[in-house]
């Protein structure tokens, strides 16, 4: 599991029960095999990634990770080095700026 925090205004780790249980509830709800010992070995990763200059971003960064997550899905899988995608540049500020223009002109 990979939480992408793009204001780190509070301690990310904090979330992490409320999400295995989520992550549990879609299990249970989706009649899965998984166990909260099974959910509890997911590791939950906390990349660095660019900031939000203002509070109102949030929304623009989250679809801008989909669109980079999209563009750069690999052709096989593999948890060896993952998230392996994310690098220290994997965007900047520059390129959120840019998908914002983009999103505007299409909305």
């Amino acid at each position: 599991m990979l939480l992408l925090d793009s204001l780190h205004q509070a301690n990310p780790k904090r979330l992490e029960p409320d999400i295995r249980r989520f992550v549990l509830d879609i299990c249970r709800t989706e009649a899965r095999d998984e166990n909260k010992a099974a959910i509890s070995k997911i590791p939950l990763l906390i990349p660095n990634v660019p900031q939000q200059r203002n509070g109102v971003d949030c929304g623009i960064f989250v679809l801008y990770y989909i669109y980079l997550f999209v563009q750069n899905v690999p052709t096989n899988f593999a948890l060896d080095g993952y998230p392996y995608f994310l690098k220290r540049d994997w965007f900047c500020q520059d390129d959120i700026e840019n998908f914002r223009t983009e999103i505007q002109f299409f909305g």
